[in-house]
């Protein structure tokens, strides 16, 4: 909150409030009159004549508060007198000076606020006229100018009362003054009474616009020829009742007649100084002030209160016939402005319509007549879309306009009538006779806020009627419940959707509302009753989910409302019901369902973690991820998603980043992750971007804890090392032994012993090739393979393991082609490795292909790596089995495969082998049609 500035002026303008005789004094109506105006034209329930004080701010009229003052620094109206301008905020909430201001916090909950400065006559800022609202809302440029010529009439309440003083000062100076002198501002005038002459200065001629000298000679009756006859018997009666002692001095307000025709306002003064013997008047001295623009602004004055004061008499008039109520004003108005034809038009397109009207019978005027608008004043009116007033047409600039010949309307006044920002017509005032005198500002002003007033009215009607219809065509319904004290209820209003949710009639609950909540589950009546009683009492919003039987059937609905309590203490609630049936069951099954997915979530022995896709923050986690981490779930949910992957390869954080922005999913990734205690686990992760109804971005994720599948897998490596080691020896002992004795070293053997040597020969050399696989897989994952990586060209070494397996495909009948030998691209590899990577490509494609077929090599140079690619003529790999391929010991099982016997290692090898080089493994296959596999090697 910020606590208005004091002005630079503060100290004058406290003394010119102290002076003003304002402060602390009893309520007046000439200013209660303007703020309850103020109430009504602008729809508030507060408006105030505010004069701030050193310390407060004291309201000298108050409508819609109790409260006779409130302090100075947190009063908006300090902040109001600190300029001349309308101050305006339509929302205190949005304002920093006023959000947490207690007069916006608490009691009168201000939201919307608006002021006028109120000047004296030296210009002092006294204090506002202001608007106060507890809901914000906008205020427009027309309000503003409003709300100021409001302001301006109380202004001119402050100053009559200051001039009042003056001339109450000013008459008893003049009772004092026994002569003037000559060269002043104020006329004078000498007077034999007995005699005639006179003395004028030459003021008193400048007044009726003369040179003193043009009317000499001067007597009385100089005087008697520029009065106003009107005036002079008024005049003559006050002139003998000061002779005959009945009035102490001689004071009157008459016109006399200017050089230039018009007509001046003078304060004639005078008072007898000496006397006759016999008592008669001799010498009478006295003075002339022209006071024509007090007189005017008297008049304007007079203008404005009857103006108001019939604006005032229309906003309170209880008449609730629109037409008649619109016919009065136009009545009222013609009477003001002393015109005997008034009209409210509408105009549609071109077409002037009379819609309502006030004129003498032989006007010829009736409802529903239409005119060109063209051949009428209005045209005028609405091409310069703003308030017109013509005092003499003839004499104006629009005499040619053809509406002049057509009625011959020589004054004319008329303001636009805009109904929802759109124009409906004019309200215009006329008459056959020109205006001597013109139309004052006042005037004009009057019509334009009449014309605001009926366009109030239209746009009531407007509103009803486009009220009414959205009220027939809302679904469920709209209402007023009341509940008096007694337990008594009612719906005096309910919309005609009642009968679809209650299937009652409106009139059926207008005076008893139990109908309807005999209709109410049985279950949630109490529920139902408890939460009216609650909104009651604590007067807050009511809302409220539950069944009702319709048509042998429970079917919920919601309904919402706004309290008022009222005079008799009884509440009254504003809302609507609506059937939500449909989006209840929805709702209860998408609530069974999250269920499920809760237990689910709690009882999955992998660990599921939601983070924010942006912030990382955690949103839920489960057990099966706080267990092995060792983190309570408030450490977790206080942490982010560093705790998963913090212990990650950067390789592997950034690899997650780009899948999720590219595919929305990540991994399977296989990292470390550290514990609470500082210990970390392997654990394998994946997971998706998902983004939720209210468009956040989340990721959820699987972690598995993969400790034990690692304590396995070294196990077994460890199983497979040692036992590799141990037969190693002994095999190739047995191996070699069987192959001497096949070959013949130890003489010829019968059939039968050749044909068992045979296969002991064959299997162990079976054996041997696959213990050798195990050991070179060993080697791989524990990363005790070295890799002498070397520039090399690729053609040779691919002629090369052709070459060297070219007997085993003679063996199977299958014909190997290299189809571009001369390839010079050179990669870095380990020559050895890259062979027996290509050997196990090559000794598949052979051993899978058909008898008779071909097997092709094709080396494909792209624009960062080159391709060896291995084509076969096979069955093609089982769809199930192709995410299992390249796994240790892995091995289609099918009738077409199963017979071709192999260790399972050879394409596990080659992954390793091909990782480890920097490159890449992989297949394309059609079942039926055969398998492409390749190889990507780095360029040298």
């Amino acid at each position: 909150m910020k606590a208005p500035e004091l002005p630079r002026n503060e100290q004058e303008r406290l003394a010119a409030l102290n002076r003003s005789a304002l402060l602390d004094t009893v309520p007046e109506e000439r200013f209660d009159r303007y703020t309850r105006m103020a109430c009504r034209i602008f729809r508030v329930p507060i408006a105030l004549v505010s004069l701030v004080d050193q310390n407060r701010q004291w309201f000298k009229s108050c409508q819609g508060l109790t409260a006779p003052e409130t302090p100075r620094d947190i009063s908006f109206c300090g902040h109001a007198i600190l300029h001349s301008d309308i101050f305006v905020i339509e929302d205190t909430l949005n304002d920093d000076r006023f959000n947490d201001n207690p007069l916006v916090t608490e009691a009168p909950f201000i939201r919307f606020y608006a002021g006028a400065p109120l000047h004296d006559k030296d210009g002092y800022r006294l204090g506002t006229l202001c608007l106060i609202d507890s809901n914000p809302r906008k205020f427009s440029y027309d309000e503003e100018i409003l709300l100021r010529d409001l302001a301006d009439c109380v202004e001119r309440e402050i100053k009559l009362q200051a001039t009042s003083a003056f001339y109450s000062d000013l008459k008893q100076s003049e009772r004092r003054a026994r002569s003037v002198i000559e060269g002043t501002q104020v006329g004078t005038w000498e007077w034999n009474v007995q005699t005639g002459e006179t003395v004028f200065n030459e003021r008193w001629a400048n007044i009726c616009g003369y040179r003193l000298e043009e009317l000499e000679p001067v007597s009385i009756q100089t005087w008697l020829n520029l009065a106003h006859a009107e005036d002079l018997v008024e005049s003559e009666r006050l002139l003998n009742a000061h002779f005959a002692g009945e009035l102490a001095e001689y004071d009157f307000r008459c016109r006399m007649h200017h050089k230039d025709g018009h007509w001046v306002w003078v304060h004639d003064r005078g008072k007898v100084f000496e006397w006759t013997e016999d008592g008669r008047p001799l010498l009478m001295y006295g003075t002339h002030a022209d006071i024509s623009a007090e007189m005017a602004n008297l008049e304007q004055i007079q203008q404005q209160n009857t103006a108001l004061s019939i604006l005032n008499d229309l906003a309170i008039d209880p008449e609730t016939d629109d037409n008649v109520r619109i016919t009065r004003a136009l009545r009222l108005g013609a009477e003001y402005l002393d015109l005997p034809l008034a009209i409210v038009s509408e105009i549609t397109s071109n077409v002037y319509t009379v819609r309502w009207f006030d004129a003498p019978p032989d006007a010829g005027l009736s409802r529903g007549l239409t005119f060109d608008l063209a051949d009428t004043y209005c045209a005028i009116t609405v091409t310069r879309d703003e308030s017109l007033s013509i005092s003499h047409m003839a004499r104006s600039q629009y005499r040619d306009q053809p509406c002049y010949d057509q009625f011959g309307l020589e004054s004319y006044v008329a303001a636009p009538i805009y109904v929802q920002d759109k124009l409906f017509g004019t309200l215009n005032f006329s008459s056959p006779s020109p205006r001597p005198d013109g139309f004052s500002d006042t005037e004009v002003k009057f019509v334009t806020l009449l014309a605001r007033w009926i366009a109030g009215v239209l746009e009531r009607q407007v509103s009803v009627q486009t009220l009414k219809k959205l009220v027939e065509q809302t679904p469920g319904m709209l209402y007023q419940y009341r509940l008096w004290p007694d337990g008594s209820s009612a719906f005096p209003f309910s919309s005609p959707g009642i009968r679809d949710i209650f299937q009652v009639n409106s009139e059926d609950v207008e005076e008893d509302a139990s109908v309807c909540f005999e209709r109410i589950h049985p279950d949630d009546l109490n529920a139902v009753i408890d939460s009216i009683q609650q909104s009651a009492r604590d007067l807050t919003g009511w809302q409220h989910q539950y069944r009702v039987r319709r048509d042998d059937h429970w079917r919920w609905i919601e309904g919402r409302a706004t309290p008022e309590p009222l005079a008799d203490h009884s509440t009254m609630w504003h809302g609507y019901i609506v059937d939500i049936d449909d989006k209840k069951q929805i709702q209860l099954a998408l609530q069974e369902s999250e269920d499920q997915l809760r237990r689910m979530f709690e009882l999955s022995p992998i660990g599921i973690a939601l983070n924010d896709y942006y912030t990382g923050e955690f949103l839920d986690v489960n057990e099966a991820l706080l267990e092995p981490m060792g983190f309570t779930r408030e450490e977790m949910m206080a942490s982010n998603v560093n705790l998963l992957f913090g212990d990650a390869t950067e390789q592997v954080r950034a690899q997650i980043l780009a899948d999720l922005k590219k595919t929305g999913r990540f991994g399977p990734y296989e990292h470390e992750i550290r514990r609470r205690d500082g210990t970390t686990y392997p654990a394998v992760t994946q997971g998706m971007r998902i983004t939720n109804s209210s468009g956040r971005a989340l990721v959820w994720s699987l972690i598995e804890d993969i400790s034990e599948r690692k304590k396995v897998d070294r196990m077994k490596n460890e199983f497979i090392s040692t036992v590799s080691h141990e037969l190693r020896t002994p095999l190739t002992s047995l191996a070699g032994s069987l192959g001497l004795v096949a070959g013949g070293a130890l003489g010829p053997l019968s059939d039968q012993v050749d044909r068992m040597i045979s296969i002991a020969a064959r299997n162990s050399e079976q054996l041997k090739l696959l213990i050798n696989d195990l050991l070179d897989m060993e080697k791989l994952v524990s990363g005790n393979m070295v890799m002498n990586l070397q520039p090399e060209t690729v053609g040779p070494l691919v002629e090369d393991t052709i070459h060297r397996l070219r007997t085993y495909a003679l063996d199977q009948h299958i014909n190997v082609q290299f189809r571009n030998p001369d390839c010079q691209h050179r990669v870095v590899v380990d020559a050895q490795r890259l062979e027996q990577a290509l050997t196990n490509l090559l000794s598949n494609a052979i051993k899978f292909s058909p008898k008779g077929s071909e097997v092709t090599v094709t080396a494909s140079p792209n624009t960062d790596h080159l391709e060896i690619r291995v084509k076969d003529r096979g069955p093609g790999i089982p769809q199930s089995f192709r995410s299992r391929i390249f796994e240790k010991f892995a091995q289609a099982d099918s009738s077409d495969t199963r017979g071709r016997r192999g260790t399972g290692l050879g394409l596990a090898i080659t992954r390793e082998i091909m990782t480890q080089m920097g490159g890449d493994v992989g297949f394309d296959s059609v079942e039926g049609q055969g398998s492409e596999f390749w190889l990507k090697l780095p360029y040298a």
